[in-house]
């Protein structure tokens, strides 16, 4: 019994060192994301008006739906890339990149040509009985300008993929780690020292986001260069990848629905409660992007055992990474009740706001306990390139999160943060369920 014990406890220590190997780059590069929305956040919320900040925050939401959606490119690329590496299937890698990186053009193609429609169906969605011409104007001219990136934004979401996919995530963090890194200094220079206000964040992740292409694909291309067959059939035949990007694209879709609804709904309370959504978002988003640092590291390892097919092994990796994702939720719970006041005073000076956000300290200390699971187990599913399970754990978490809303309006903007955390839970207890009744735990 001891033995047995002692052997259990050294294969999860075991794993839990090969997971943290690929996991600690991950976090450090996505802890920069949220870290430089706090930068964007802090700049534009220091300008003497909400307005700035409220357009900033539905201009980039606009952006990022377009661009989030279409997410399912880096995910399918991960998990069909590591179940190649693992077979030690070099050509398919190729294959998979090639296919993808086709589909972020013509995708590209599309949301540049529709752009205006896009745009002017976005803003027919806000409340109408309160006045936003000074937020529309600012996410007017944010927009105008960030969404030209469209073509190399969804190339480097095939890039990213395949270099976790392999489990490159070093070169992952270095890359995101300069990228953000001009993104910051260019937020500095043309905000508060040249006066660009928004124009000037768009135009700082514009740069960004082309050192960020350009990094890339000096790793990605020599890599499968000699791989590489420019065959049409080759690029448009792969019923799998197709399959796998519609199931991915539609549980983006609803992932999306549910937050953006969150900042559409909120403008009718007025510019102060999207601004205070858009602060307790940078607390959700740093938990996010932290969580999918270990869950990265278990689409790649997953993605590799499964196509080897040792579901001992997989089962192994769900569990350890489970258990340091609930440790890493509680230690962000104890941070944001320490420090969460601290944190909201850095990101804004403008009283109304400070005030305004006081009441949602709940809604911060709860976010990490009721959401962290879905993105560890969203980790094991693109690894096992299970889609349609992603797809209808999403679907359930969205009738939740309509649902509990519906039921909860009298609560105003908090019953909105009710119904998202609902929606998180329902998420991460779902796919928990779907796991368990493949054996994996």
């Amino acid at each position: 019994m001891i033995i047995s014990t002692f052997q259990k406890f050294s294969l999860h220590t075991i794993s839990a060192r090969k997971i943290w190997v690929l996991a600690w780059p991950m976090i450090l590069a996505n802890i920069s994301v949220p870290l430089l929305g706090f930068v964007d956040v802090a700049v534009i919320g220091h300008l003497p008006s909400p307005a700035f900040l409220a357009g900033t925050t539905l201009g980039s939401l606009v952006v990022m739906v377009l661009f989030w959606l279409l997410g399912f490119l880096r995910m399918s690329t991960t998990g069909l890339v590591a179940q190649a590496f693992g077979n030690k299937d070099t050509q398919q890698e190729a294959i998979v990149v090639l296919q993808g990186v086709v589909i972020a053009l013509l995708l590209s193609v599309v949301i540049l040509v529709n752009q205006s429609s896009l745009f002017s169906y976005f803003i027919s969605l806000l409340a109408t009985d309160v006045d936003l011409t000074a937020s529309i104007n600012a996410a007017t001219s944010y927009f105008s300008i960030r969404i030209w990136t469209a073509p190399i934004s969804l190339i480097n979401l095939v890039f990213t993929g395949y270099l976790i996919g392999k489990g490159q995530t070093k070169t992952v963090l270095y890359a995101l780690l300069v990228c953000n890194s001009v993104n910051l200094i260019a937020d500095i220079v043309l905000v508060p020292v040249l006066g660009f206000d928004v124009a000037g964040v768009a135009i700082a992740s514009v740069l960004a986001e082309c050192i960020l292409f350009i990094f890339l694909f000096c790793h990605v291309y020599p890599q499968i260069s000699s791989y590489l067959r420019f065959n049409l059939s080759i690029v448009l035949g792969s019923k799998q990848l197709l399959s796998l990007n519609g199931l991915l694209f539609m549980r983006s879709m609803l992932l999306q629905l549910c937050l953006s609804f969150i900042t559409i709904y909120a403008t009718r309370y007025g510019e102060v409660a999207v601004a205070t959504n858009a602060i307790v978002m940078q607390f959700f988003m740093f938990i996010s992007f932290t969580m999918d640092g270990i869950a990265f590291a278990l689409e790649s390892l997953i993605g590799q055992l499964y196509g080897k097919k040792q579901k001992r092994k997989v089962t192994l990796f769900i569990r350890t990474g489970l258990r340091l994702a609930t440790f890493g939720a509680v230690m962000y719970c104890l941070i944001y009740w320490l420090l969460g006041g601290y944190i909201v005073y850095l990101l804004t000076n403008i009283p109304s706001l400070q005030q305004a956000l006081e009441s949602y300290y709940i809604w911060i200390i709860m976010l990490p306990l009721v959401s962290f699971m879905s993105f560890i187990l969203d980790g094991v599913f693109v690894g096992l390139a299970y889609s349609y399970k992603m797809f209808k754990s999403m679907l359930i978490a969205a009738i939740t999160f309509f649902v509990v809303f519906y039921l909860t309006t009298e609560l105003g903007n908090h019953g909105l943060w009710l119904a998202f955390c609902s929606f998180m839970l329902a998420r991460g207890l779902s796919q928990l369920y779907m796991v368990q009744k493949k054996n994996f735990i």
